[in-house]
């Protein structure tokens, strides 16, 4: 039977490379040679040719008195047998490399690619061939030298290449532009220059280590960028987002531009701008990197050159890069001026990211980028959960929870499995791994704007009238049914906004309001943030409202309680405008009263003040809470609940005890201290050491013992 004849594999782009690098090392050896002819024809007429390095002979002098013989160059390369067969070789070769030239750029050599990426005409183009043949081949640099009739001269210059590829007679002004610092080989930094005064013809010229290895085959980034550069993930897109950039990728393919415009993408944190940004690069071929601006050169010198190394790199590897000035303060007028000359000066493609639009002086394509409607997350995630064990259902319940956008989904899902791997006892994801993993990527976001209240308190805990406790609880369900009602009974769909749940507690200090909040944070599997509104309330003009939104924006995509303290602070009785502060305190309140309302989680205010509040805020809350002072019967039950079990207690009269009118607070702060009175006196927590540590408690909070408290016995003893 005949054997079957195997197919040939192709070459590799490898192969490819090297074997077009080889023909053109030989091409410049052979224009190399056809040169040394006609110079060692120049040289053999003058008798001090020995010692042309130590003497001018006069020649010499008169070869360079008289003008360039050009026709005699011409007629001894046709007449000199070594030179026409030089000139033979050397057409035959070109002819070999114009049919390379010809392959598609998926299989054409590095050199080539360059020539394309670039724009580089064919004479710019075998300069660098010469700048890289000297750097791969010691032989090609004494070539030069010898050549330039200097044995130090082992690097070419613009004069030299003119002389090997520009044949005698030509036109060569063109050719002496590719050395200006706007052409593409000074301007993308594919070679440098260096000279110390002399005529530009004359400056050495030298590669790039990084062109270098290119044209070798090795695609690297250069090192001087890459501290500022980051990989972008490329997470998968849907629905309104996925028709977005389908419309870019048709606008890309019909630019016929040199210089593409800016591409701004505005929306808000978590909208999928980074997404769908890396969903357009690679639709087009490029791969993004996110660049730290922040980081950026400040110098205008420095800045220059990193933004040409940013342009090579971009045309060498075909990248886009994607600049995030989300956070950027307007006021910082240095690093916003360097931001935008580093964006502005860069022509390749560039992403930029932010809140609101940026105003660049090139041409800049705005493009706002939507937030995933619920649908569509419940889409995201059911794809990043795909080939995962369906988490329970919960998804819904997520979604309404937590608002993210792609990227984020994709990374709560690797650290979701990153948390099921590392449990021993399953490997199954679960869904509370799942809402884990969602809680710690949003709190990372806001845990540097406000403090992270750790809950440690559960129903049982607490202390309240039965029909206050129903209205937490009430308020508890409306967190925990958004879903059902929302989405599952179409609510959502008539409330395009008003969404979030405020709640005002109000009440003397002690009362129970943080505990309260905390108790809801347990239960509902959040996480409790304080925000001190004392603290973000600015007297300077606009930072109000700029911490303000700082903080929901990073709390939305999290849906965490927000426990503004103090609220008091901020939400007082609107005053009366009588100069621009009392103007711009009106703007911060109704702004802080917008963004309650669309919060989708659950704020909650707290004040000691109610009476101070004003009336067109209590209008949009939905839940108004009042703490009440404790009566007896519910301070004795306090009293009881705040030894542990494993605390030794002698006799206490709790009936006794709960005579003491303070709040919830100060008791806790009594059994504590207590309990280290005891400690230290070895004994059992008694009732001696209560009324100590309560006439100590009564002393800090200014409040005046009474016998009816203490009894008169113990109203004698001093604390």
């Amino acid at each position: 039977m005949a054997a079957v004849p195997q197919e040939a594999t192709p070459p590799s782009w490898a192969d490819v490379n090297r074997e077009c690098l080889a023909l053109e090392m030989r091409r410049i050896r052979l224009l190399m040679r056809r040169r040394a002819c006609w110079l060692r024809q120049c040289w053999r007429e003058d008798p001090l040719t020995a010692h042309r390095g130590a003497v001018i002979s006069d020649v010499r002098a008169d070869q360079l008195l008289l003008p360039a013989n050009e026709a005699a160059e011409r007629a001894f390369h046709r007449e000199d047998p070594e030179s026409r067969a030089n000139t033979a070789q050397l057409a035959s070769l070109e002819s070999e490399l114009v049919q390379r030239r010809k392959v598609d750029a998926g299989g054409a050599s590095a050199l080539l690619l360059i020539q394309d990426h670039f724009g580089l005409d064919g004479f710019e183009r075998d300069v660098l061939a010469l700048c890289f043949a000297v750097a791969e081949d010691p032989g090609v640099a004494t070539l030069c030298a010898y050549l330039q009739d200097d044995a130090s001269a082992v690097h070419p210059t613009l004069h030299l290449a003119l002389e090997l590829f520009c044949a005698p007679g030509e036109v060569r002004d063109d050719a002496r532009f590719a050395l200006n610092p706007a052409a593409p080989l000074r301007r993308f930094r594919l070679l440098h220059t260096a000279g110390d005064g002399s005529a530009a013809t004359q400056h050495v010229l030298r590669i790039d280590e990084r062109v270098a290895d290119f044209i070798r085959g090795i695609d690297r980034v250069d090192e001087r960028v890459v501290p500022l550069l980051q990989v972008m993930p490329n997470p998968p897109i849907t629905g309104a987002q996925e028709e977005l950039v389908a419309g870019l990728v048709r606008w890309a393919q019909a630019q016929r531009l040199s210089t593409w415009p800016l591409l701004n993408l505005t929306g808000p944190v978590g909208s999928g701008r980074r997404a769908v940004a890396a969903e357009f690069a690679s639709r087009i071929g490029l791969r993004l990197f996110a660049i730290d601006m922040r980081s950026i050169p400040q110098a205008d010198r420095e800045r220059q050159e990193f933004v040409a190394l940013l342009q090579r790199e971009a045309a060498l590897s075909r990248m886009a890069f994607y600049a995030d000035v989300s956070d950027f303060d307007a006021g910082d007028r240095a690093l916003s001026g360097s931001v935008k000359d580093c964006i502005e000066r860069f022509t390749g493609t560039m992403l930029v990211a932010g809140r609101e639009r940026w105003r660049f002086a090139r041409a800049a394509l705005h493009v706002e980028v939507p937030r995933p409607s619920a649908i569509e997350q419940q889409a995201l995630w059911t794809e990043a959960l795909k080939g995962v064990v369906e988490a329970d259902g919960r998804i819904e319940e997520i979604v309404q929870q937590f608002d993210l956008g792609p990227e984020a989904i994709s990374q709560v899902v690797q650290d979701a499995l990153s948390r099921t791997r590392a449990r021993a006892d399953s490997s199954v994801l679960a869904a509370g791994d799942l809402w884990t993993a969602c809680r710690d990527y949003s709190g990372a976001q806001l845990g540097s704007l406000a403090e992270r209240l750790t809950p440690g308190y559960s129903w049982d805990d607490i202390v309240l009238p039965n029909d206050l406790l129903q209205q937490v609880r009430e308020l508890a369900d409306q967190v925990a049914a958004r879903t059902q009602v929302y989405e599952r009974w179409g609510f959502g769909k008539r409330l395009a906004r008003g969404r979030g749940i405020a709640a005002l507690f109000c009440g003397p200090s002690g009362t129970g309001k943080t505990m309260t909040a905390e108790i809801l944070a347990r239960h509902l599997q959040l996480d409790l943030y304080r925000i001190d509104l004392a603290g973000v309330v600015s007297k300077y003009i606009g930072e109000t409202e700029k911490n303000l939104r700082n903080i929901f924006d990073a709390a939305e995509q999290s849906g965490a309680i927000l426990f503004f303290d103090e609220a008091d602070a901020l939400f007082g009785k609107r005053t009366e405008v009588r100069d621009s502060h009392d103007r711009y305190a009106n703007i911060e309140i109704n702004y802080l009263l917008q963004r309650m309302e669309d919060y989708r989680g659950l704020a909650v205010l707290c004040t000691n003040r109610r009476s101070s509040l004003d009336r067109a805020f209590l209008r949009r809350l939905r839940f108004l809470i009042e703490f009440p002072f404790p009566d007896a019967e519910h301070r004795r039950r306090i009293w009881q609940k705040m030894f542990p079990p494993a605390a030794p207690l002698a006799a206490l009269d709790f009936n006794k005890l709960a005579r003491l009118e303070v709040s919830g607070g100060n008791i806790r702060n009594i059994a504590v201290n207590a309990a280290f009175l005891a400690a230290g006196a070895q004994e059992a927590i008694a009732e001696r050491h209560v009324l100590q540590a309560a006439r100590r408690e009564y002393a800090k909070i200014d409040k005046l013992p009474t016998p009816a408290e203490f009894g008169s016995q113990n109203l004698m003893v001093r604390p």
